[in-house]
């Protein structure tokens, strides 16, 4: 889908709670520190509540309205936090949640028509990412519409607000949080840095997302937080955003779930469609849901990592020079600072068979697949990662090929990616042995599953008649 930079509710609503609130008296300044004592602070996340007037689309509409007319006052704010200037004014407009479903819908059927849809879906299923084949662009579609408050359109250079819950502090965050999408977009022009060709591989593409709302997330805490610390970063800030992002970076997926269900239940304003749908959230596969999560205070990190490093100088030249890997940016301490760790490329041959799905999996969705097959040590499993490529093809006789080759940064950690995956294929195939993987392991549906180690390279070829399409397989691929 084209680069939608949405507000994810599981991520911008946990700073309208108490629970998100920075530990400690929150003082980024020595000012702030010297004048009063922590019990006279002012805390953005305590504020009165007042009785709920009931609620209904004239109401969502005055709050939406008076949300986008503060835009005014807080697009400044932002600016300046940032570190750069609006180009020209952002059009905003609150969109109707029929609306916004129907335009999802539309962009979601435009980029993966229902062949295309239904061929993602069956590779997915195939390599393992997903326990069965799913219509992927409704999948995409779901994933949307369950995260979005409000999102920046690149393309028609504007930002829609979706939801209008009664919460003047989450409507400003969230227009924070779009707003520096915008400052994004005009100085490094988001179409061209996300763009919806294929002209990236599906790793890289989820790294740079990882860059923009990461950047759009470290922009939001510092706004949430900018009636106490003001307009300055201080080392102390720094500190104390290092604990807060790495809290809510370490929840897992079932955590963020949670936490969307509870905000939709508390929250007037969401509309009953958009309630069904992050009811529906389990639905969802992590494949598709945990990449789009994690792009936000995992990205949070990434965006830490380079401030820390260059200001917002350096923060500005993650779009110069994007990084090329989700390993990079899950780990930016030590594989995107203070040198990148780039990765390998890898080239399997083309064959004549036709292709479903190819792309690069990445340390990010490898963790992902572990963490589906319920294998031990899943994050483990996939670090060390060096590059891959894989390809699901369909023979003319109907079977469907899996291949993958992969690269690692040690022969220790080959080994620990090979037993991590024999161990989820007895978890994906119950009663099928594994204890013969070099020789082949016969796989429901037909076929051999062959997994093969060489030093630092792991290949897997899935659904093979015999081991010489392996040796075919080794002897072409190119790693460099």
């Amino acid at each position: 889908m084209r680069a939608l930079l949405v507000a994810a509710l599981a991520v911008v609503g946990c700073h309208d709670k108490p629970a998100a609130r920075p530990a400690g008296p929150v003082a980024g300044s020595q000012a702030a520190q010297d004048a009063a004592p922590a019990e006279a602070v002012a805390d953005p996340w305590d504020k009165p509540a007042a009785p709920k007037p009931p609620d209904g689309p004239e109401a969502r509409q005055r709050r939406a309205d008076a949300a986008l007319a503060r835009v005014a006052t807080i697009g400044p704010a932002v600016a300046k936090l940032r570190g750069l200037a609006f180009l020209h004014e952002v059009p905003t407009r609150y969109q109707q949640a029929a609306e916004f479903q129907a335009f999802v819908h539309r962009e979601v059927t435009r980029e993966l028509p229902e062949g295309r849809s239904r061929e993602l879906g069956i590779a997915l299923a195939q390599l393992g990412l997903m326990t069965k084949p799913l219509d992927l662009a409704q999948v995409e579609e779901q994933a949307m519409i369950t995260q979005a408050g409000a999102y920046y359109d690149p393309a028609a250079k504007a930002f829609f607000l979706v939801i209008a819950p009664d919460s003047e502090l989450m409507l400003d965050t969230i227009s924070a949080h779009e707003l520096t999408h915008a400052l994004q977009d005009q100085h490094f022009d988001l179409t061209r840095y996300l763009p919806s060709d294929q002209s990236l591989d599906d790793d890289a593409a989820t790294a740079r997302k990882f860059v923009v709302e990461g950047d759009a997330t470290f922009v939001m805490l510092l706004y949430a937080l900018r009636g106490v610390i003001g307009d300055a970063i201080s080392p102390k800030l720094l500190g104390l955003l290092h604990q807060q992002i790495d809290l809510m970076a370490n929840q897992d997926v079932e955590s963020l779930k949670a936490q969307a269900r509870g905000q939709a239940a508390a929250l007037s304003g969401m509309g009953a469609e958009l309630k069904q749908s992050i009811d529906a959230m389990d639905d969802i596969p992590a494949t598709v849901l945990v990449p789009l999560l994690d792009s936000y205070m995992k990205g949070a990190r990434v965006a830490l990592a380079a401030y820390e490093h260059g200001g917002w100088s350096g923060v500005d030249a993650l779009y110069r020079d994007p990084p090329s890997s989700t390993e990079q940016v899950l780990h930016p301490a030590t594989k995107l600072y203070p040198v990148r760790e780039r990765p390998h490329k890898v080239t399997l041959l083309a064959t004549a068979d036709h292709e479903l799905a190819g792309s690069v999996l990445g340390e990010l969705q490898w963790k992902i697949y572990f963490d589906l097959w319920k294998t031990p040590h899943a994050a483990e499993a996939a670090e060390g990662w060096g590059g891959d490529r894989y390809a699901v093809t369909r023979r003319k006789d109907g079977r469907l090929i899996v291949r993958i080759a992969t690269t690692w940064d040690t022969a220790e950690d080959a080994a620990q990616f090979t037993t991590a995956y024999l161990a989820s294929l007895a978890a994906r195939f119950p009663g099928v042995s594994t204890a013969q993987a070099a020789a082949g392991i016969a796989r429901p549906g037909g076929g051999k599953l062959f997994v093969r180690s060489a030093g630092a390279r792991v290949y897997i070829l899935d659904g093979a008649d015999d081991a010489s399409a392996l040796d075919a397989m080794v002897r072409s691929t190119r790693i460099d």
